[in-house]
């Protein structure tokens, strides 16, 4: 019985019993309230009445325990009762008062059992629809929707992967020669990378591979992947906590190691599975053995992190990798000495060292590893884990977004042209020719044995999942795996020749690329060269441009012009997710046709759910997170006006969506509760707080935009505007220290040149402006603040959430939460008597948190 299985029916037994309980104690409850309310009524006096409900609530604390509040409020009035026989100040009002109150208390453990049997009723019902919600024959739309686009995207996958495309390895070795033997100093650099390649290889046949300590890594990354089913997740979390078991993989595992020349894969063929993707894109998983999957993640990183470290060296090597900026020249950088002194001549702190230490850190070969444990989310994963370790590509985008911001309105208003291109390639990972990656392999010193094995991994025989037992068994002629890291190494190596090659044929221009997707800006001149090397490079490698998301702009942003880019670049608009460049403004705004392409997705997917817990997760991935990633993190340099774009555009999203259940999620959520269910006024609190606190954790994605609009910058120009001040303030400084003959360092310059320049007046204002980029920490102040993001504005907990959430509790939780809480706590408080919706321990809350997003799939 595969694990998943194993879960619904444990979860779904612990539920029945949970049920079974609530259903017990809520019968009691009800009978004893009942019987109290009833007593109450028939007292004489009002005292009675309130002494009979105060031994009545104790009676109860005894089945469910009572707040601290309530049982603090029964001890105190008990003593007021007694203070009213003798005292006439405690007046008969005053006891109906407590009445009241005694009342509502009983009041509101009625609606938490109510709400506790509404939540286990979710679950059963979540779990009863849940076993396999597709059926293929189906002739509901999503279907037919679904599988023509499918079956048309398979057909695709298919012409590549099964279909080898032969490039020519001698012309790619010749280009190479080319590339890599320039001057003596990069072959100098290649023949160490080669070197140092020979050198690994032999660490590889001489080691032991497989302990405890390298079979926990690897599980490791493969649980953080998306590649497992759940049954193999479950397997390999057990083997986590099995030392026997993983002390018989390891010898399994080495032993297999160490006979790579005899390792095939089963002939019978390895299932393929097809998944969709929020995108509209689907992937073809491979779901091999799991001893494969765990030996080829293994040999996979090992070579990934040798390249990683093997050409970064080669990158860094001095004189090899051309600088993104031409260097200050050296008779201006003596005048800038003599009349500003070092450390303004020569600042650490510039916008080219912020440009080097982004690329360094985070784009140059970002699909590899840096180390064996390294974990982070796959390509295009928008989650996050607090286990990672390394930013995920989403969120290297997400700042290459705001790099490229900051750039157009810097450079612009330097007064500078910016163009600007964007591209990727076409069905990658499925197209990518194994000639192509092989003749690189071999120019970097693989050897034919280790080039063999490669060989062999890639030409796995495949058959459909889809397609029943009977499937044709098929050969994989052309293409990588998807996600893994043998399949990022091979791509990684093919595309850092790219890389180079750019770098040398643009003197120096920065090429920004993640994976296959690619940007590069700067002047047009050198955007023409980069795409011509571009597109000789991809007919070189065999590879094509995906025209959907080529493009290039012009950006001057001159009141009155539209610039157009030169023709000997790629036409079509520069986008990203729901992004468009205007090329008038330099910003990037949300292109409204693509959003309601997707509105209607989610409507479909929506629609297609049959429980309260998938429609929340649906939304909640949909709805909130994959629209909130794809219209751009907020940061100081898109300003104000993107946040409210984004604001008007969620806002437009569930007015379109949910018009005819009262134009938002919220409205919609509770009719469906309440139709579903039977239970009526659903507060707000109870859809959006935390599971853990018994609520059901729909996401809002007003809330993470309205934490930073007060903090937001209002117009990123002001940084500019603030800059051209800070600048020309500083001149007048500078030229000050100067004339006073104060110039630091000046007296330890050279003679010679200080009798060269010593009657020369100071510099004027456009040499000390000519090198912004190299020299103005100024300048370098100001593209720190635009690249930045803003910081949260909190909410402030009021003394009604206060009193029922400590300090220490509140400040573990994110500020998001924090938000929540303070927004519908006083309503809940008032409703349940705390924020708590139901007792902890009583549903299985923790449970269905870690099982939900695990059960998911998307339609069609």
């Amino acid at each position: 019985m595969a694990s998943a299985d194993i879960l619904s029916q444990t979860l779904s037994s612990i539920t029945s019993i949970k049920l079974d309980e609530i259903s017990n104690q809520k019968s009691n409850f009800e009978t004893i309230k009942a019987e109290l309310l009833h007593r109450a009524k028939e007292e004489p006096s009002q005292r009675e009445k309130v002494s009979t409900l105060l031994n009545g609530l104790y009676e109860v604390h005894n089945l469910t325990k009572l707040s601290d509040n309530t049982t603090a409020f029964c001890r105190n009035v008990e003593k007021f009762l007694e203070q009213s026989r003798c005292d006439p100040s405690v007046s008969i009002k005053l006891q109906k008062d407590w009445e009241s109150k005694c009342v509502t208390q009983l009041d509101v453990k009625s609606l938490k059992y109510e709400y506790a049997a509404l939540y286990g009723r979710m679950v059963n019902e979540w779990l009863s629809n849940s076993e396999d919600k597709s059926d293929v024959s189906s002739t509901d739309g999503i279907e037919i929707v679904g599988r023509k686009e499918m079956q048309d995207q398979r057909a695709t996958w298919e012409e590549y992967v099964f279909k080898a495309r032969e490039t020519d390895a001698a012309a790619i070795q010749q280009y190479l020669e080319k590339l890599f033997k320039s001057n003596k100093i990069i072959k100098a650099a290649y023949e160490y990378l080669q070197e140092a390649t020979n050198k690994f290889e032999r660490y590889m046949t001489d080691n032991i591979h497989f302990d405890e300590k390298s079979l926990t890594w690897v599980i490791h990354g493969l649980l953080r992947s998306d590649l497992l089913t759940d049954e193999k997740r479950k397997l390999l979390k057990d083997f986590l906590n099995n030392k026997v078991v993983l002390t018989e993989l390891a010898d399994v595992l080495n032993m297999r190691i160490s006979s790579l020349d005899k390792w095939r894969w089963d002939p019978t063929g390895t299932p393929v599975e097809q998944r969709r993707q929020l995108n509209g894109r689907y992937r073809f998983y491979h779901d091999e053995d799991l001893l494969q999957t765990i030996l080829l993640r293994y040999i996979g990183v090992k070579w990934g992190v040798h390249f990683k470290e093997t050409l970064t060296t080669f990158q860094s090597t001095l004189d090899v990798w051309k600088a993104s900026s031409t260097p200050v020249p050296n008779a201006d950088r003596k005048r800038r000495q003599f009349f500003l002194g070092e450390s303004l001549a020569q600042p650490p702190s510039t916008v080219e060292s912020i440009r080097a230490q982004h690329f360094a850190d985070e784009i140059f070969l970002e699909q590899l590893m840096d180390d064996t444990e390294e974990q982070r989310g796959g390509y295009d994963d928008d989650s996050e884990s607090p286990r990672d370790t390394r930013k995920s590509g989403q969120q290297i985008t997400q700042t290459l977004l705001h790099t490229l911001a900051s750039e157009i309105i810097m450079k612009t208003r330097l007064g500078q042209e910016l163009t600007v291109v964007r591209t990727d390639f076409k069905w990658f990972g499925p197209s990518l020719p194994h000639s192509t990656m092989f003749a690189v392999l071999k120019y970097f010193g693989v050897s034919d044995r280790w080039v063999g094995f490669f060989r062999r991994a890639l030409e796995a025989p495949m058959k459909f999942v889809q397609d029943g037992p009977d499937a044709p068994v098929q050969i994989r002629k052309r293409g990588t795996p998807i996600s893994g890291p043998l399949s990022d190494m091979l791509a990684e190596t093919v595309l850092f020749c790219l890389d180079f090659a750019f770098n040398q044929h643009t003197d120096g221009a920065q090429m920004y690329r993640l994976h296959d997707d690619i940007w590069f800006w700067g002047s047009e001149k050198t955007c023409v060269k980069g795409w011509t090397l571009m597109t000789e490079f991809a007919q070189l490698a065999g590879l094509d441009f995906n025209e959907e998301k080529t493009g290039a702009v012009k950006i001057t942003r001159k009141p009155g012009e539209k610039p157009k880019a030169s023709s000997s670049l790629p036409k079509g608009d520069v986008r990203w997710g729901f992004l468009k460049l205007d090329s008038v403004t330099g910003r990037f705004l949300i292109d409204q046709s693509s959003v309601d392409k997707h509105i209607e997705e989610l409507r479909l997917q929506l629609g297609h759910c049959k429980s309260v817990f998938d429609w929340i997760q649906a939304w909640n991935v949909y709805g909130a997170r994959f629209f909130t990633n794809n219209f751009g993190k907020p940061a100081k340099c898109f300003g104000l006006n993107h946040v409210d774009m984004c604001l008007k555009t969620f806002a437009r999203i569930q007015s379109k969506l949910f018009n005819g259940t009262g134009g938002s999620v919220t409205s919609t959520l509770q009719k469906m509760i309440s139709e579903r269910f039977g239970v009526k006024d659903i507060p707000e609190g109870y859809l959006y707080f935390p599971i853990s606190m018994g609520g059901l954790d729909l996401k809002s994605p007003f809330i993470e935009l309205y934490l930073i609009r007060e903090s937001i910058t209002k117009n990123p120009d002001s940084h500019m505007d603030l800059f051209f001040n800070q600048e020309e303030d500083e001149y007048r400084r500078v030229k000050d220290i100067f004339d006073k003959g104060k110039v630091p360092g000046q007296d330890q310059l050279p003679y010679s040149l200080k009798d060269q320049l010593a009657n020369e007046p100071f510099m004027p204002f456009d040499e000390f402006t000519r090198y912004r980029e190299q020299t103005s920490t100024k300048l370098y102040t100001a593209y720190r603040n635009l690249v930045q993001l803003p910081t949260e504005d909190e909410v402030e907990r009021t003394s009604v959430v206060a009193s029922h959430i400590d300090s220490r509790a509140w400040s573990r939780l994110k500020s998001y939460e924090r938000w929540v809480i303070q927004l519908y706590g006083s309503d809940m408080c008032e409703r349940f008597g705390g924020l708590n919706v139901v007792e902890k321990g009583l549903l299985p809350t923790g449970m269905v948190s870690m099982f939900r997003e695990s059960r998911f799939k998307w339609q069609g």
